[in-house]
């Protein structure tokens, strides 16, 4: 009985090998939208590697010299959580994208995905991938979309209320987490913890990353080929 109320409980949580599944699928897809614009043998920086898989596709799709860095490597993307680094540990850093342990004008490529929406300081952020960028390079940068973040919000209510539910009304009783009773109804952010999913919906319109990302950038194309 305790081992059936637990997988209801938590049938809305994924394992960790279907969520490394997913993610694989979820990053394929990307790279396929993107690997045309990556000249053959290019110096390629990824901001925000997580365990280097798109440093790992730059290498093998274009022979790319690969250079990574990341705040907490192998905590997220494809094969978090201990799995083995996609490519060699010596070239993933520990740094945060605010400021990038490189040289001016280093690489080729700079990519990041999925980071932008984290960091502390994105003009900065930004600033430092251009500072680092050839003159001739090209940056690509993934982001999410306010489309996701609805689609995050309807997945959270219909898979993790009760959850939500059970741990606001029995979290002294039993080991469920704590969640604030407004988080039954409105999830918190992708981005901040301090933050609610309705900063997520505003602050993810492609129309306002335009507007962050042209400050620094000149934006040539914007590819939509997924909800990720």
């Amino acid at each position: 009985m305790k081992n059936l109320l637990l997988r209801l409980y938590t049938f809305g949580y994924l394992s960790k090998e279907k969520a490394n599944y997913y993610q694989v699928i979820a990053r394929k897809t990307e790279w396929n939208a993107i690997k045309s614009f990556i000249s053959k043998n290019s110096k390629f920086l990824d901001v925000g590697c997580g365990s280097g898989y798109s440093m790992k596709m730059a290498k093998e799709s274009c022979n790319c010299e690969i250079f990574g860095i990341d705040p907490s490597p192998m905590e997220h993307g494809v094969g978090r959580n201990g799995s083995k680094f996609e490519v060699g540990i010596e070239k993933i850093f520990e740094a945060v994208s605010e400021q990038i342990p490189f040289g001016d004008k280093t690489f080729d490529v700079v990519y990041s995905s999925h980071v932008l929406e984290h960091v502390q300081n994105e003009n900065k952020s930004l600033q430092e991938m251009k500072r680092v960028l050839k003159s001739n390079g090209i940056l690509i940068l993934g982001v999410p979309t306010a489309t996701m973040a609805h689609i995050n919000w309807f997945t959270q209510l219909l898979f993790t209320t009760h959850i939500k539910i059970t741990a606001v009304l029995l979290h002294k009783i039993f080991n469920t987490g704590k969640y604030k009773w407004w988080e039954i109804f409105v999830p918190v952010s992708h981005s901040f913890p301090n933050k609610s999913l309705l900063y997520d919906i505003n602050h993810y319109k492609v129309k306002n990353w335009s507007k962050i990302i042209s400050k620094e950038f000149k934006i040539t194309n914007v590819i939509l080929p997924a909800l990720y």
